[in-house]
């Protein structure tokens, strides 16, 4: 019980970090140089996807395979051995030697589709010279897939994952998408601007004291 209420205090005080570094994350985006509109983009490519999840076509197998995938290559890569893969519409599973908590628990923090176009839109600069004529694209695919990884993985927490519900709903989805939202800030930064990674996290340490002092203060006031 003490545990559970921990978990429910830590998740009400990770709200703030996650607007501060939500509005961080905005700045970085529209910081981003030879881009117009860099955040419609991404918030075009982020409704888009949302469109099509709450009209019911939410590309459900694509979310269980990089799901499974990504438990299958988190185990290779802590030494242990894939035994079967299985994935259909219905749900997947993989069955392993190793298991651990970053095996378990990968998939959700790591955004596999948005790692994939991240790595083949660096790969493609690296080898064809006008790729970052396309930024824009990238970005609106960039919040199609982060959109994406999300609302499934909202979905996978509320039906398939009573064990990180015990954790507490509001703990799991603030340190889901707090990691989330630190990845991507991290893949915008190498990719297209290396010293907005450090203003990302100082302006995210920025914002969280102003939200903690307003909301001090508005305590202070009623007392």
């Amino acid at each position: 019980m003490i545990w559970k209420l921990l978990k429910i205090l830590v998740g009400i005080m990770l709200l703030p970090v996650c607007v501060g570094a939500s509005r961080a994350f905005y700045n970085l985006l529209i910081s981003i140089k030879g881009v117009d509109q860099t955040g419609l983009f991404f918030l075009a490519g982020a409704a888009a996807y949302s469109l099509f999840y709450f009209s019911s076509l939410k590309f459900k197998f694509l979310y269980v395979f990089g799901h499974e995938a990504t438990h299958a290559v988190l185990t290779l890569l802590c030494g242990g051995r894939v035994k079967s893969f299985r994935v259909s519409r219905k749900g997947g599973s993989v069955s392993t030697t190793k298991s651990n908590v970053v095996i378990s628990l990968g998939p959700y923090f790591l955004p596999i589709y948005t790692l994939f176009f991240s790595l083949a839109f660096f790969l493609c600069g690296i080898f064809i010279s006008a790729t970052y004529d396309y930024s824009g694209a990238f970005i609106f695919f960039l919040g199609f897939s982060i959109a994406f990884h999300f609302l499934m993985t909202l979905d996978s927490l509320r039906i398939e994952q009573p064990d990180l519900a015990e954790n507490g709903h509001l703990f799991s989805l603030t340190l889901i998408y707090l990691v989330n939202l630190v990845i991507l800030a991290m893949l915008l930064g190498l990719l297209f601007n290396r010293a907005g990674i450090g203003t990302f996290f100082t302006d995210t340490a920025a914002y969280i004291k102003n939200i903690t002092l307003f909301i001090w203060n508005t305590i202070m006031q009623r007392d």
